[in-house]
């Protein structure tokens, strides 16, 4: 028979005789074998396109596609051949000579290499040539989309992609464009073992502009290209994000642009999917724009353009049904400006009285220290605070002991030890309470314990019975305020989002919208964009105003401490000392400075202040946005042995804390 009329017969025929039926349904699939387990479906004919499919590796073609793959071949005339003898079918020759082309040949003069014009930065010649070629492969036709579509967004087809020389091997691709200078290849060989995906040029929105025309329909955002186009072929308008971790494109073009219409999320119905779209419709609540999730539509479905191909009418109904519903959403543009208009300071008046009034009833948030009080005006309030010194001062120690403060007075405090685990935190302040008992009940200090000691079990063997009740009564000190006291433990892996997320978790769990958060320390806070090549600058910078909208965000005080530039080490302390410190002179709301009292002094020495055994510590204000300063400091004593700061109330060395506690003379059983 003639060569078109034997095409014709082979792809009627079906792949009994070279195939195994799969245990459900169709036949195991040659290249994933998908369809030998007791539950799978194996690959199958689509009865509209005559195409097989394989919905697990995605391989689809027709019978001689089949067969091409089942026996190794590439060539459309070799697979022919092993077609005719598999069938019994004879092609009459009319003995011409004449070879069909191999598949190489006949993109030849079709579609160049992307050598030809990678050098250009607008691709539009490359996307024709491939689009003229696009009828060499049934990939879109397999997935549902339709000549029209194809057309209108210039789809092509790419038989030797290589990327200008790029990539190790050329690629059967299928080429799709997202702008004049950037598109998306899809290896459309299931058997090809390189890259899948590939992405020419930054990463870009597909079919952006439609969230900015004027069109009574929504925009579907959805993650792939091939979804995108789904949705359009349905009847509706979409984006396609080029996958689900992109939603950050969006947010960033909606930082510019304001969308037309409202949107509708249709991610994947995977955990991914599900998550970025969650975090994407966060972002747009935030925004004030308008949107809809939908992924109920896709039920048993795992995306849009899956749902297209097994049930094209139904997900054409269900974009109908969502334009629709859509419809009683609020237009973005008249959001947007009652939103403006709220900036006005006159619409804010009463609300300004509101907040002034509810002031009334906030307790008090003392640091437990009178005089710190007194110079903060009253304590501490809603900002951000940051407390910097050198190394092994005490600053960790001064953060935890105010957080313990506050907890005794009830209030919930949420410390983020990136440095220090738990146990090492919860011993300090039991350490602390050990001393406090032993100073406040006439105990000698020769009782109390240090951190080592409260943690190394073994020294609690050789207790006398007094140290053991003070251990005991620490303890029980101890546990009734940290009931108030959320530790939680990272390695320079915390983000400002997360603990975004853990202060909205612990509002949530407990009631209680008010926590005080603290950071230990802001040189190790993790940066949000996970971008490795920022500079430590760009890091701090960015965590100090994510610190400073947390507090805003959640009207509440955090309390970051921060290291000092080694060269400060020995000088009296300022701002500039603070490393990275033009983000935290800047966007802080107080700065303290912790340094030992004749820090500056010609013959101060650092090393010899550290080894002391009580150490005269100043803190400084050096900056408050509602206060005043106090740049010489306010004197303090700190125990570094029991982790305990107190307020110095006189400067004479023999009165004071120095003379209550003259048992530091005698011999410590922990030296």
């Amino acid at each position: 028979m003639e060569r078109k009329d034997a095409i014709e017969e082979i792809n009627n025929r079906t792949p009994d005789v070279f195939l195994t039926k799969a245990k459900k349904r169709g036949w195991i699939c040659p290249v994933c074998h998908n369809g030998d387990g007791k539950d799978g479906d194996g690959i199958v004919k689509n009865p509209k396109t005559g195409k097989y499919k394989c919905f697990k590796c995605n391989w689809g073609g027709d019978i001689i596609d089949l067969i091409g793959i089942r026996y190794n071949l590439s060539a459309f005339n070799d697979k022919l051949q092993k077609a005719t003898e598999i069938y019994g079918i004879s092609i009459e020759s009319h003995n011409s000579g004449e070879k069909f082309p191999s598949d190489k040949k006949a993109n030849a003069d079709i579609v160049k290499k992307i050598a030809d014009v990678s050098a250009q930065s607008d691709m539009t010649a490359y996307y024709q040539k491939c689009h003229n070629a696009v009828s060499q492969t049934s990939y879109f036709s397999d997935r549902g989309i339709s000549k029209k579509i194809i057309d209108r967004f210039n789809l092509g087809y790419d038989a030797f992609f290589d990327n200008n020389g790029s990539l190790k091997h050329t690629m059967r691709a299928v080429i799709l464009p997202t702008s004049a200078e950037t598109f998306e290849a899809r290896n459309v060989d299931v058997k090809d073992t390189g890259f899948r995906y590939f992405k020419h040029g930054s990463a870009t929105l597909f079919n952006g502009s439609c969230l900015t025309e004027e069109k009574e329909k929504p925009v579907f955002i959805v993650e792939g290209i091939i979804d995108a186009l789904s949705i359009i072929e349905a009847g509706g308008q979409a984006v396609g994000l080029g996958s689900a971790v992109n939603y950050k494109l969006l947010v960033e073009k909606l930082n510019t642009v304001l969308p037309s219409v409202p949107l509708v999320l249709l991610f994947d119905t995977d955990e991914t999917g599900v998550k970025n779209e969650n975090l994407l419709a966060e972002e747009l609540k935030n925004k004030k724009i308008p949107y809809l999730q939908a992924k109920n539509i896709l039920k048993e479905y795992h995306d849009p353009n899956d749902m297209l191909i097994h049930d094209a009418d139904r997900l054409k109904q269900a974009v109908a049904d969502i334009q629709q519903q859509v419809t009683e959403l609020p237009d973005p543009k008249e959001i947007a400006k009652r939103e403006y208009l709220k900036t006005s300071a006159g619409k804010s008046v009463t609300v300004f009285i509101e907040s002034v009034k509810a002031n009334i009833n906030r307790p008090r948030l003392s640091t437990g220290f009178t005089h710190i009080d007194n110079a903060l005006d009253g304590g501490i309030y809603t900002g951000l605070y940051v407390i910097g010194a050198i190394s092994s001062l005490g600053k960790t120690t001064l953060a935890l002991q105010i957080a313990d403060n506050l907890a005794k007075q009830g209030r919930d405090v949420l410390f983020f030890s990136l440095e220090q685990s738990k146990f090492e935190l919860m011993s300090k302040s039991i350490s602390r309470e050990t001393f406090l008992y032993c100073r406040n009940n006439g105990k000698s200090t020769n009782y109390a314990k240090s951190n080592l000691a409260v943690l190394d079990g073994r020294r609690w063997l050789d207790f006398c019975d007094t140290e053991k009740d003070i251990m005991h009564k620490a303890i029980m000190t101890y546990q009734d305020f940290a009931r108030h006291i959320f530790i939680h433990e990272g390695i320079g892996n915390i983000s400002v989002s997360e603990i975004r997320e853990k202060v909205k978790a612990h509002i949530s769990f407990t009631g209680n919208s008010r926590p005080i958060v603290f950071i230990d320390y802001l040189q190790i806070l993790k940066a949000d964009n996970g971008d490795e090549r920022a500079t430590d600058k760009q890091i701090v910078d960015h965590n100090v105003t994510a610190l400073k909208q947390l507090s805003r965000d959640f009207d509440i005080p955090v309390i970051a401490v921060s290291s000092l530039n080694r060269q400060n080490y020995s000088e009296k302390i300022n701002m500039t000392a603070f490393k990275e410190s033009g983000a935290i002179e800047y966007g802080s709301d107080v700065l303290i400075g912790l340094q030992f009292t004749g820090a500056g002094d010609k013959n101060f020495d650092v090393n010899a202040a550290k080894e002391k055994d009580l150490r005269k510590i100043d803190f400084c204000i050096l900056k408050n946005r509602n206060g005043k300063v106090n740049c010489n400091g306010i004197q303090m004593v700190f125990y570094p042995i029991f982790n305990c700061f107190m307020a110095n109330d006189t400067n004479d060395e023999d009165d004071g804390f120095v003379t209550i506690t003259v048992e530091q003379e005698d011999d410590l059983p922990f030296d």
